[in-house]
């Protein structure tokens, strides 16, 4: 399957840039480097209208929700390799409200060898294909290094 995003990227791109999200990620990846802290960051679009409520209902303390764009979230799991990243995606979209199944999560861990720009091109290289794709999850697996 080949595809290019580009367009997709650059309007994800802009939302970033917008927020104070882009602010966030380079926090995480200060921390991750200085105190080697895991963190997953991901990218969600979700419908359900009480998903921020939800989402803090049922997240850790660590946790963390940056609004983009309507439906669309950029999630902080600190303390979080992306296999529990997953498995709490998973345990997030059982209270999601939707009929519709268009939920979509993308998640990548950051790396100690990450710059900023690369973790963000790389979660929305990401999303780019949790939004073309069947999957409601999408991860660093997905990715061919």
């Amino acid at each position: 399957m080949h595809f290019n995003g580009l367009n997709e990227q650059r309007t994800f791109q802009g939302w970033i840039e917008k927020s104070y999200a882009k602010g966030c990620v380079d926090r995480e990846l200060y921390r991750l480097k200085r105190y080697g802290s895991q963190v997953t960051i991901g990218m969600i679009r979700c419908e359900d209208p009480k998903f921020e409520e939800k989402f803090y209902i049922h997240s850790r303390r660590t946790d963390e929700l940056v609004p983009l764009a309507k439906q669309h979230f950029l999630l902080l799991l600190g303390h979080t390799e992306v296999s529990g990243a997953i498995k709490a995606a998973e345990n997030l979209m059982l209270y999601m409200d939707s009929q519709e199944d268009k939920e979509r999560i993308a998640l990548t861990q950051l790396k100690e060898e990450d710059d900023l720009e690369g973790a963000i091109k790389r979660l929305l290289m990401l999303f780019v294909m949790a939004s073309r794709s069947d999957e409601r999850i999408v991860d660093d697996s997905s990715l061919l290094y």
